[in-house]
């Protein structure tokens, strides 16, 4: 048993996620426990806030294929950067020895996504530059096929700009071509129960061991987009919700040697649409329906340079790396806003159903509609497009993906009582699709190995988006957060 609990503490900790504060669980903290009723401490209460700034940035890319280049190849279209505030108050109680129930409600300060042309290529050859020899490497008005196929207005789309969104971005010069609305407010109320099996400070060969079961509730209304903005400011346009639960269990491992203390996570999360959420189930074709889910583990270790013990005074670099799995589901992909209430991805939600069709030229009318008149908002409404051309929501089926990422931070124990934390964490995405809804399921007669009927067609695929040759993928994805934490103990 000894030799296996010096093997333990070689691995990491995703606190944030397993904690209920952010993606930033830290050495120390993955082990941590409220414990009340033990000895002289008749009772832990532990109080926190914590700031987070995220930035995100990702190269949107299309799949491309056309009579002179059949083979189906991806290409660079757009640049995504997504910056956010966060304030986030956390609260644990101990409820007895190494057992405790705890609290977060991250609230979303500010939460804006922009787009522009990718022109990151050095050489920057332009469509009108290019030559069968010397193709364009850089996109613009004129070669996106985002523009090309209708998804967004060619002059761009500003809805920062609510009573003047449309022809803000159409000069040949401009690299920015749409900006989402800016958001606030709250997404999820995460509560949890953790316990601790094992503690190093009451046996010193014992390494510190927590596992914790975590809920995730939706509690803020899920957030949509619409384009039409002039006559009054949709409220989804600013929310943050995502309408989602997740319900998960999660575990962490540490164990103090001198001035080492390595440690480590492991996590899973079942995510589940919640009540009135985006996420909606329109029948047995549709092949997914639920949130991602995300499991992960992260390992690191806290370098404890000075230390004071009978004032509790500690300061420590804490390193840690971490790798998680998203899979199985739908999501806000970082092209939703693009996506959502255009007229290109217009369409029906009842394949099939008489009365409730949306036919491709019903479509087309539509995108020229839009076209022929580009300060309209609701080019659907006023089109005279069929009752069976419905909006489309933007959420589309995520590829599984990977993420792998770095922490770097200072913790300082300032006294017994007080803890300040500041760190950064670097990630980045495998490249994955971000539209990926299948035909749907050959199963009402004909062909069994085809969709041939209607009924059988999937009722949240689109495809100038989903079919192969057309779908969009995200590549280059860095993320970096700051953070800055400060906790009370009691």
């Amino acid at each position: 048993m000894r030799k296996l609990c010096r093997l333990l503490p070689v691995l990491t900790a995703l606190g944030a996620v397993a904690l209920g504060v952010t993606s930033t669980a830290h050495a120390a903290e993955v082990t941590r426990v409220a414990s009340s009723f033990d000895g002289d401490n008749k009772f832990d209460f532990h109080f926190g806030v914590g700031y987070d700034f995220n930035f995100k940035q990702a190269a949107i890319l299309r799949e491309w294929s056309d009579p002179n280049n059949p083979k189906s190849t991806m290409v660079r279209d757009l640049l995504y950067r997504q910056q956010r505030h966060v304030v986030t108050p956390t609260m644990e109680i101990g409820l007895y020895k190494d057992l405790a129930i705890y609290a977060a409600l991250p609230i979303v300060v500010s939460d804006q996504r922009t787009y522009g042309f990718d022109q990151k290529a050095e050489p920057c050859v332009y469509a009108d530059e290019a030559s069968g020899t010397n193709p364009a490497t850089c996109v613009r008005h004129d070669n996106s096929t985002t523009i090309r196929d209708g998804i967004i207005p060619r002059d761009g789309f500003n809805a920062m700009n609510a009573a003047n969104p449309f022809g803000a971005f159409g000069g040949m010069g401009t690299e920015t071509i749409f900006k989402g609305a800016n958001r606030y407010g709250l997404d999820q109320l995460i509560v949890g129960l953790k316990i601790g099996i094992l503690n190093q400070d009451r046996l010193s060969h014992m390494p510190k061991w927590v596992i914790g079961l975590e809920g995730r509730f939706a509690v803020g209304k899920p957030m949509t987009f619409s384009r039409d903005t002039v006559d009054a400011d949709p409220a989804g346009n600013h929310r943050v919700g995502r309408g989602t639960h997740e319900l998960g269990v999660w575990t962490a491992l540490s164990r103090r040697y001198r001035f080492l203390d390595p440690f480590f996570t492991a996590w899973w999360y079942q995510a589940i649409r919640a009540n009135g959420s985006e996420f909606k189930n329109y029948g047995s074709t549709q092949d997914r329906v639920n949130p991602q889910s995300n499991v992960g583990v992260s390992f690191g270790t806290e370098i404890v340079p000075f230390e004071r013990k009978a004032k509790g005074q500690k300061v420590a670099l804490n390193l840690r790396g971490l790798a998680m799995l998203k899979y199985g589901g739908r999501g806000y992909s970082e092209a939703w806003e693009l996506f959502a209430d255009s007229p290109a991805l217009v369409g029906t939600y009842q394949p099939g159903q008489a009365n409730l069709e949306c036919s491709r030229a019903d479509v087309d009318s539509v995108i020229q509609y839009a076209k022929d008149n580009p300060q309209d908002g609701d080019p659907l409404g006023n089109s005279g497009a069929p009752q069976g051309c419905q909006r489309f929501n933007g959420i589309t089926n995520i590829q599984d993906f990977a993420t792998f990422g770095l922490n770097i931070a200072l913790h300082a124990h300032l006294s017994k009582y007080a803890v300040l934390m500041i760190g950064t964490t670097l990630t980045t995405d495998t490249r994955h699709l971000i539209t990926a809804a299948s035909r749907g399921k050959a199963q009402l007669g004909g062909d069994p190995n085809l969709v041939d009927q209607p009924q059988e067609i999937n009722p949240i695929r689109r495809d100038v988006i989903d079919q192969v040759g057309r779908r969009y993928a995200v590549g280059d994805v860095f993320g970096a957060m700051g953070y800055f934490r400060f906790l009370l103990t009691f």
